[in-house]
């Protein structure tokens, strides 16, 4: 199951939870305003990055310039427990799927979040409205028109 974690207020957290909607997809919404974040929850978001904690810190956060000389000296635990206590230092939505992450909202990248069979099946028909063939998952070559060119 995927799950959004928000913060009441926030515009792109707001698209996010409306995106999931419009789209059918569930989801679990927890709101940082109300409910903190585990330490469990932050360790397995910071499995899911490429940069750790630098993927999911705002630094445009209000608290951030207090606990921006902190945080170098600060142990993982002590970060993750300052997050945990403060999470509005937190970026946001932060999107949660199995294997998958996702900070902030992105129109195009939240796709992700679309089951694989639907996407294939949504590009199959974009193919086949396109003059494209998709035979036992095989993409036929198609030719089409640019100009005076085609392009296969």
């Amino acid at each position: 199951m995927i799950k959004l974690f928000t913060q009441a207020g926030c515009n792109s957290s707001r698209k996010a939870r409306q995106w999931f909607r419009d789209h059918k997809i569930a989801f679990e919404e927890k709101n940082f305003t109300t409910s903190a974040p585990t330490v469990n929850e932050l360790k397995q978001i910071l499995s899911l990055t490429e940069n750790g904690l630098d993927d999911i810190i705002s630094t445009r956060a209000q608290a951030y310039p207090s606990i921006a000389d902190k945080l170098p000296d600060m142990s993982f635990n002590e970060t993750l427990h300052l997050l945990c206590n403060q999470p509005q230092l937190l970026r946001r939505p932060l999107i949660v799927g199995p294997n998958k992450l996702q900070v902030g909202f992105n129109d195009d990248d939240i796709r992700q979040f679309i089951p694989r069979h639907i996407r294939r099946m949504s590009f199959q028909r974009t193919l086949a409205g396109l003059g494209g063939t998709v035979l036992r998952g095989v993409i036929l070559p198609w030719y089409c028109e640019i100009g005076n060119y085609y392009v296969q």
